[in-house]
């Protein structure tokens, strides 16, 4: 990576709700946003387009910001988008004329620190492990293998029919407008050749993470993987890494959380599933060609920090580069919250 990279460094978090639901993104940067830092962020197309269809909070130093910025942002942009600052700055008297300006100019502001309201309930942090699964993941782990072994159709079909459950979620996929547009699906031999190999293994990685049976919270994993999972993949492309290689790093990125979903070490979880020698380095050693980009995932979710900078450093990934592969990511990972 330039080490004269001036874009700025972000992360990009989501915020839930009590029932776990991606209401928001928290945009953070190194330091507070100033007007031309959050000007150039969001002039990367696909970061103001996906903040054009959720919330995001920006961290922002308030005497940096002008309220001119407004008007060079699209109506639907300025309606999502919240300038978060430090309640300290809100009880400053040096503060309050810029505060009010940016109000009046349109910006919607949070206080954040001890004196905070806000009507966000916290930022996702890493979830406790989730207990059951509306199918039998244990069948789900099995399923994975016989895909990635590029098993025959036929013992794959039989799996399936052994659990009522995912042979409806499966027709139901295949069956949407989305995959067969027009085109019924009634047996499992033709829903897996409408689907694909590559499809069905990305949907049984995700099925690991969806909710429990009967719950009504939303699934706390399944989006969290989903992101790690694409953000490793669109990392993966832009460094120019085969086909094959962006499919082994997003499932080095979905698999990255199944210790805390199984509460038991990766290393016995993902044996069964002959993966790569490259994604099981990476997740149980965590050396390999992945552990980099890996790094950086995990260094997401939190502020900016000497490890992302590091991580991005050493997989060859510019700022920039980093933000728009994050967007895109998240775009991905933001659908499959309203889904999980």
């Amino acid at each position: 990576m330039n080490t004269s990279d001036t874009f700025p460094l972000i992360t990009l978090q989501p915020v839930a709700d009590s029932k776990n639901a991606w209401i928001a993104l928290l945009l953070e940067g190194e330091i507070p946003f100033d007007s031309d830092a959050l000007a150039r962020i969001l002039g990367e197309h696909t970061l103001a387009e996906i903040v054009e269809s959720i919330d995001c909070v920006a961290s922002v130093d308030p005497a940096g910001m002008d309220p001119a910025l407004a008007g060079a942002l699209s109506p639907t942009l300025l309606q999502h988008l919240m300038l978060r600052f430090p309640a300290s700055a809100s009880a400053d008297p040096a503060h309050h004329d810029r505060l009010t300006a940016l109000q009046k100019a349109g910006f919607r502001l949070v206080a954040s620190g001890f004196t905070e309201t806000c009507i966000y309930a916290q930022a996702a942090t890493r979830p406790q492990p989730a207990k059951g699964g509306p199918m039998a993941r244990a069948l789900l782990l099995k399923m994975l293998s016989l895909v990635t072994t590029d098993a025959d159709t036929a013992d794959i079909e039989a799996l399936i029919k052994r659990d009522t459950n995912l042979s409806y979620h499966l027709l139901k996929l295949v069956n949407s407008v989305a995959i067969s547009p027009g085109k019924k699906i009634t047996n499992f031999a033709q829903a897996i050749a409408m689907i694909g190999r590559r499809q069905l293994q990305r949907w049984l990685q995700l099925l690991l993470y969806a909710r429990s049976q009967g719950s009504m919270l939303a699934s706390p994993l399944m989006p969290r993987a989903a992101l790690r999972a694409s953000l490793m993949e669109n990392l993966a492309k832009r460094k120019g890494l085969s086909r094959d290689q962006q499919d082994h790093a997003f499932m080095t990125g979905m698999f990255s959380l199944l210790d805390l979903l199984f509460g038991s070490p990766l290393a016995g979880i993902i044996a069964p599933l002959n993966l790569s020698e490259d994604v099981v380095l990476a997740l149980t050693t965590g050396n390999g060609p992945f552990s980099s980009l890996l790094a950086a995932v995990k260094a997401n979710e939190g502020r900016p920090s000497p490890a992302l900078t590091d991580a991005l450093a050493a997989a060859g990934i510019a700022h920039a580069d980093w933000a728009s592969a994050l967007a895109e990511a998240m775009q991905w990972a933001v659908q499959i919250s309203k889904e999980a």
